[in-house]
């Protein structure tokens, strides 16, 4: 059977598309897009490895080591961004350029212009979950003149004079962005499609979160913003026993009312509202892993009344809170 003696004599409409190419499909295969499982000497887990486009690879892994080891990377130049979406914090060591320390829901870049080898000790029994992608110098060249129009030149220069690192403060976006690397549904050419889109997400949205913050350092200065920095980190760090905002000042050595006003430049709201959305994510996985109750789920993140809890989650989530335990699966994690 061939294409022609399908196509109907006056032409195809969507809806004939759709249906050849479900008859299609039918005699296709569909390629596993999804990490795959490993067990080897030194680690199992699940990794993924892909070239979604030339000069751009997508990586990401669940991994427990079995053994202590060094794990030592060469590398041709490039542009290698991570994060680590669980573990704990990893000192790197780059031959020739000294170390630097890769900490949790941190995103970490690293460029340089000639081949580097670097060198991670790891310890048996611990867990890291991580995605990243890597940008090769014909990624850059792709884009020729308008590279500054459009975000990327920030990521190209620190490609740029030797060895060059920088890191970016956790963001939720590039937090689902990275995760969906590794928990993705699909497979197949939609699993290709998919891993790509979600690359060159990956990448603009670094892209702009390191350019928004070299805005903010110029404009706060370097110490102002890594205190601002650190007062998420404070509160990101114990959400169940929230400091006061006073205390949160005194901690980091600010008053209040430039913490407040430089926490709402940096971060695009005010304390309150960072801590009453980080509490709505700790609301959810109450609702889905643990099976609270709405009005349980909402009293144990702070909200006095049910109905402003359902109020305040409906409109961070968009559905009722109701409907995360009719979607749940009741299994609690070990």
């Amino acid at each position: 059977m061939t294409l022609e003696n399908l196509i109907p004599p006056g032409g195809m409409t969507p809806n004939d598309l759709v249906r050849l190419g479900a008859e299609f499909a039918l005699g296709v295969e569909p390629v596993e897009m999804a990490p795959q499982v490993l067990d080897t000497p030194l680690y199992t887990g699940r990794l993924l490895a892909h070239e979604v486009q030339p000069g751009l690879m997508l990586s990401a892994g669940d991994v427990t080591y079995i053994c202590d080891q060094g794990f030592a990377v060469e590398m041709a130049p490039a542009l290698v961004c991570g994060i680590m979406l669980s573990g704990q914090p990893v000192r790197t060591e780059v031959e020739g350029h000294g170390s630097f320390v890769r900490l949790p829901h941190q995103v970490n870049l690293m460029g340089f212009d000639r081949p580097i080898r670097y060198t991670t000790p790891l310890e048996r029994g611990r867990n890291f979950r991580t995605a990243g992608f890597v940008l090769q110098p014909a990624f850059f060249e792709r884009f020729a003149e308008d590279i500054d129009d459009d975000g990327v030149s920030a990521l190209r220069e620190l490609t740029t004079g030797g060895f060059r690192t920088a890191t970016i403060t956790h963001s939720p976006r590039i937090g689902e962005i990275a995760r969906l690397c590794l928990e993705h549904p699909y497979g197949g050419q939609l699993g290709r499609l998919f891993l790509e889109s979600n690359a060159l997400a990956y990448v603009i949205e670094v892209a702009q979160a390191l350019k928004d913050e070299r805005r903010l350092v110029a404009l706060l200065g370097r110490r102002e913003y890594d205190r601002v920095v650190h007062a998420r980190e404070i509160l990101d760090g114990d959400l169940v026993n929230t400091p006061t905002t006073l205390e949160l000042a005194r901690r980091v050595g600010i008053n209040v009312t430039t913490l407040q006003a430089n926490f709402k430049a940096v971060f695009g709201r005010t304390i309150f509202a960072h801590v009453r959305e980080q509490r709505l994510m700790m609301a959810k996985i109450l609702l889905q892993e643990y099976r609270l109750s709405v009005a349980e789920a909402g009293r144990r993140v702070g909200f006095s009344r049910p109905s402003a809890f359902s109020a305040a989650y409906r409109r961070h989530y968009g559905h009722p809170p109701r409907s995360e335990r009719h979607q749940s699966t009741g299994m609690r994690p070990g």
